[in-house]
């Protein structure tokens, strides 16, 4: 792993209590490190959470993995919380805890994805407009962006709220109809692509 020749220098500022990601990024950089901002955040949040845990006996918790950004996203937004062990959650927690802690801004970016999930799903269009401001001025960039670009299709974005149809079966035929062409490289013509959609088998 990329970070591996720097993990003892890693661990010694997780050690001393150090949060400042872009610091421990900067040192690591002078060191020879070639990686990511973002590569060094995960592993910092997943040492602090590594650190904080301990067993029955009082002996540190094992040394995990170092999650993908896709993976720790989906532990922010709650996705992992159905269908997982316990123990499992309790790890992941433990990282996400760390991981909000050391950046707030993501503490904040996760509470506002986990609600705006959660009015999707209850349909709450009224409480959706006070999301939204406080999404539009959030600390997070990427959370402010969401918002612009929900706030430039509003009256969209209200329709699928109030409306019980899903354009979902037409977006998945569009994406069978794109997986079939790429199956064959873009040259298919009209005819085949026809056969093909209208008998699969």
């Amino acid at each position: 792993m990329m970070l591996d020749p720097y993990r003892h220098h890693l661990s010694r500022r997780v050690a001393e209590g150090c949060t400042n990601i872009t610091a421990v990024w900067q040192e690591l950089r002078a060191q020879g490190f070639t990686g990511s901002r973002g590569t060094v955040r995960l592993a910092m949040a997943n040492a602090y959470a590594v650190s904080s845990s301990t067993d029955t006996t009082g002996r540190p918790g094992r040394r995990a993995s170092t999650p993908s950004a896709q993976r720790a996203y989906a532990w922010l937004v709650g996705w992992d919380e159905r269908g997982s062990e316990v123990p499992k959650r309790a790890e992941h927690r433990q990282f996400v805890d760390a991981l909000c802690a050391i950046e707030p801004e993501i503490a904040e970016a996760s509470s506002l994805a986990r609600e705006f999930l959660g009015l999707i799903h209850r349909r709450d269009v009224d409480r959706f407009d006070r999301w939204l401001y406080r999404a539009a001025n959030s600390k997070a960039s990427e959370i402010r962006r969401f918002a612009g670009s929900l706030t430039a299709d509003l009256s969209a974005v209200r329709a699928a709220f109030e409306s019980p149809w899903s354009s979902g079966q037409v977006e998945g035929q569009i994406n069978r109809l794109k997986f079939l062409k790429r199956q064959m490289y873009g040259r298919a013509k009209l005819d085949l692509l026809r056969a093909r959609v209208l008998y699969p088998n």
